[in-house]
This record gives C-alpha cells, sequence and structure tokens, in this order.
C-alpha cells in the first residue's frame, strides 16, 4: 500500500493520493473578495492541484463545501455553477460552519479519482 503525501506540513498535508484517488481541501487566496470570488478562488486552486496529480474536475467524485454564513450561498452556488461540467457534477454537500480563519467565507473538500 502506497500513500503519497503532497506537500506535507508538521500538522497537515496539501493534499493525500491512495489507490488511484485524491483527497484536497480548497481555501480561497482572495481572502477580501465576498463568497462569489472566493469560491472562484478556491476552485481555482482545485483545478491547480488536480492538475498536479494528474486529474480535473470532472473526475470529482465527492465534494462538501463549507460557508460560513448562509446569505453566501447564493454567491457560491454562482461560482460552482460556472465551474462544474454540466453532466459532470459530484455528488456536493453544503454545510454552514463557522471557519477556522474568520476571513473565509468557503472551504471546499473533494475527492477525486486520478487518470492512471
Amino acid at each position: 500500500m502506497t500513500i503519497q503525501y503532497i506537500d506535507p506540513q508538521e500538522r497537515w498535508s496539501e493534499a493525500i493520493v491512495h489507490n488511484g484517488v485524491v483527497y484536497y481541501t480548497s481555501v480561497p487566496t482572495n481572502l477580501i473578495a465576498d463568497a462569489y470570488l472566493q469560491t472562484k478562488s478556491a476552485l481555482t486552486e482545485i483545478d491547480n492541484m488536480l492538475a498536479r496529480v494528474n486529474s480535473n474536475k470532472n473526475l470529482i467524485l465527492d465534494a462538501t463545501i463549507f460557508i460560513s454564513d448562509k446569505t453566501d450561498l447564493t454567491g457560491m452556488n454562482k461560482a460552482w455553477d460556472e465551474w462544474v461540467t454540466k453532466g459532470r457534477a459530484p455528488v456536493r454537500c453544503t454545510v454552514q460552519a463557522a471557519l477556522m480563519n474568520e476571513n473565509y467565507k468557503v472551504e471546499i473538500k473533494i475527492v477525486a479519482a486520478i487518470n492512471l
């Protein structure tokens, strides 16, 4: 059994690859933006990570989206709908949560298959 740790840190790894599946949590890099732009930023980070491990958004199996304020759901959904491939959307769950960085409006956790 092989587990690949992508950019491991002391407390967490950027992503994990195991058995042809990547596990990754994306946060926005633009923390002064609204929920729409923060979601676009987090989705760009997902695209970047998936490219690093030979995957893409059409291979995402599962997505969990955490938003800090339910009034941001419309902006988050707008960015998501612009990004996701129609007919290839993963299973998705959206949760309102108190995020650990008070400037985060969104975090997105994904599980995706890898092109082997």
